[in-house]
């Protein structure tokens, strides 16, 4: 839009200036001229192939070099207003070739405006020839400047526009490509949903199977028992006796089954062992030495098995480094439960100057970025606190996953 405002302006305002100059006569002729010119600029706007493009610029500019010759410098302006199109629609050597057939019409028509309004005959004297070569030669210098002046001007906002539309296109990708991992991970988080209800089904199907092979059918046997002992004991009581001692050990049975099934059907408020972060820091210090802290903040509640496992590798990631880098002889691992997000905070105190340098380091710079990107794909920020103690904090959010599930 900017570009066809420049191409019209350049085109029309100078045109309609210079009509106030002219006698009333010549009016209705240079009106004519001009939107001819004006509906050579308006056809670019329905064309699509370059060699129609191409065409039209050319017959652009040859009217402009005719209305030049006409009327003088001052109509140089619709071939500014061409010079601005081309150098912005045309690649390549395209442009170049239309700037020097430009170049060498206008100066043509320069030379024709100056010959037919002068009168200049080749055999006039020699005074009045020079002073008209002298004219004819300070416009033709000025004109030149000015097309050079332009063409590099238009020259660098056309640069300047393909790396723009270049970058544009680059973010559009980016962008594209972006959207497609938010999508992957919404449908990874979704098999994961699926995969873990799945494993729930097949759990409780097995636990009600037990309940009605194991528990009930020996509840059943128990009842049947109690009324046989209810018959026995008055006539034999030592016989009913030990059916009374074998209901009693029945109902232990059955109690102790009963038991085991409900630990099976409460959730877990703490991670798997395979990724427990008490385990974690229990065989560090174990292997170390150092002193270590685990605390939990807040009502626990089950994690998705992502979210463990980024948890886990995070902290073993931060304790390494606290360990080889900052020399640490205590970590603290604080793991807060908050409705929306889950916080995980290892401080240490160890060297955080040395910390800090190793940021730079190639294996542990590798790891931070490991860790970043980790929290990134669940949707997480990790943020690092360099004051004492030296503190690496995972927050994961788990209401957004809740949604895309």
């Amino acid at each position: 839009m900017p570009m066809r405002f420049l191409q019209y302006g350049l085109l029309l305002v100078p045109a309609v200036l210079y009509s106030l100059m002219l006698p009333v006569e010549s009016e209705a002729l240079y009106t004519f001229y001009i939107l001819i010119a004006a509906g050579l600029a308006v056809a670019h706007r329905f064309t699509r192939s370059s060699a129609s493009q191409a065409l039209l610029i050319l017959a652009e500019i040859l009217w402009g070099c005719y209305l030049i010759a006409l009327y003088g410098p001052f109509m140089l302006s619709t071939g500014l207003s061409t010079l601005y199109v081309y150098m912005y629609r045309l690649n390549g050597s395209m442009r170049w070739i239309m700037l020097t057939i430009q170049v060498t019409a206008i100066n043509l028509a320069l030379y024709g405006h100056y010959s037919s309004s002068t009168g200049l005959m080749w055999n006039a004297a020699e005074l009045q020839a020079w002073d008209w070569f002298s004219e004819s030669t300070q416009v033709s210098l000025a004109v030149n400047l000015l097309l050079i002046m332009t063409t590099a001007l238009c020259w660098q906002g056309a640069s300047t526009a393909a790396s723009r539309g270049q970058l544009e296109h680059v973010y559009d990708e980016l962008r594209n490509k972006h959207y497609e991992l938010q999508e992957a991970r919404a449908q990874l988080l979704l098999f994961s949903k699926q995969l873990e209800d799945a494993a729930q089904l097949e759990e409780r199907t097995r636990i009600s199977r037990q309940l009605h092979d194991d528990i009930g059918h020996r509840l059943i046997r128990t009842k049947m028992m109690s009324e046989a002992a209810l018959l026995t004991l008055p006539l034999h009581p030592a016989q009913g006796l030990v059916m009374v001692e074998q209901i009693r050990d029945q109902l232990t049975a059955s109690m102790d089954d009963m038991r085991n099934t409900l630990l099976k059907l409460k959730p877990d408020s703490q991670p798997s062992d395979a990724y427990a972060l008490d385990r974690l820091l229990e065989e560090i210090g174990r292997d170390t030495g150092i002193k270590t802290n685990y605390e939990i903040h807040g009502r626990a509640y089950p994690l998705y098995p992502s979210t463990q496992i980024v948890l886990y590798k995070n902290a073993r990631e931060a304790i390494t480094n606290a360990l080889r880098h900052g020399k640490a002889n205590e970590i603290t691992l604080k793991l807060v439960f908050e409705p929306h997000e889950v916080t995980m905070m290892i401080s240490n105190d160890g060297s955080t100057l040395s910390l800090l340098h190793a940021e730079g380091s190639t294996s542990t710079g590798l790891g931070h970025e490991g860790m970043r990107q980790r929290t990134q794909f669940m949707g997480g920020t990790m943020e690092i606190q360099a004051g004492y103690p030296y503190t690496v904090i995972t927050r994961i959010p788990v209401s957004n996953q809740m949604k895309l599930l």
